[in-house]
């Protein structure tokens, strides 16, 4: 769950990876291709990249101890999906996380993660660096998703393919203030999109659950 810096409120990681979800279906237009995967399966495993927590957890971001973060990233890993493609974009995302740091524990365990990921490539024959450009996709919908639920301003950038068949890639920058996320260049096939995500009081979450809901607005960044 993730502590809002404004309030007492808390969201959880259900909400959060469902507006990460939300961002990959608006996904795609004349400048940003989808990439060359089932779209269902690009959806599922964005937005439903953090599936180790429950609908309502009570794991805080940022002060679980190590140990226990890393075994929780390892269960969201081993679990699995039938469709090879969405189980593969969740893992890698996992993989990445767990890339990050170089403390012996975690360094180890991405080891292990990349291998199953080379096997289960192999395994389906998928292409390694499709699924590499997905990741970078998928990142920017996180941070986008994870940054928005603190409340508080912020800005970030990820680099991403924009078209499948070249090799350019481009800086796809984010803000976010005040219920409004600000993208630039565009890589969405709507205009703008409004939407809410629902969090909860934190006096008495989960047993007592009074919802608050968070609207926001996703619009191009203007400069």
């Amino acid at each position: 769950m993730f502590k809002s810096r404004q309030r007492p409120i808390v969201i959880p990681q259900w909400e959060h990876q469902k507006l990460a979800g939300t961002l990959a279906l608006l996904w795609g237009n004349a400048e940003f291709e989808r990439p060359p995967v089932p779209f269902e399966s690009f959806l599922t495993g964005i937005g439903l990249h953090d599936r180790a927590y429950d609908p309502l957890d009570i794991l805080p971001i940022g002060e679980l101890p190590e140990e226990e973060w890393l075994a929780l990233t390892r269960r969201g890993f081993e679990m699995t999906w039938a469709d090879p493609v969405a189980d593969l974009i969740t893992k890698m995302h996992l993989q990445r996380l767990v890339s990050y740091g170089d403390a012996p524990a975690r360094q180890a365990l991405a080891v292990e993660m990349a291998q199953e990921i080379q096997r289960q490539l192999q395994r389906h024959d998928l292409d390694a660096a499709t699924f590499e450009r997905i990741d970078r996709i998928t990142s920017l919908c996180d941070r986008i998703a994870f940054d928005f639920c603190f409340e508080v301003p912020a800005e970030g950038e990820v680099r991403i393919f924009p078209r499948n068949d070249r090799e350019e890639e481009v800086a796809v920058r984010y803000r976010i203030e005040d219920g409004t996320i600000q993208v630039d260049p565009w890589p969405c096939k709507a205009d703008s999109h409004a939407g809410y995500l629902v969090g909860y009081q934190l006096d008495g979450y989960p047993t007592v659950l009074e919802p608050v809901m968070m609207p926001y607005r996703l619009v191009h960044l203007t400069h």
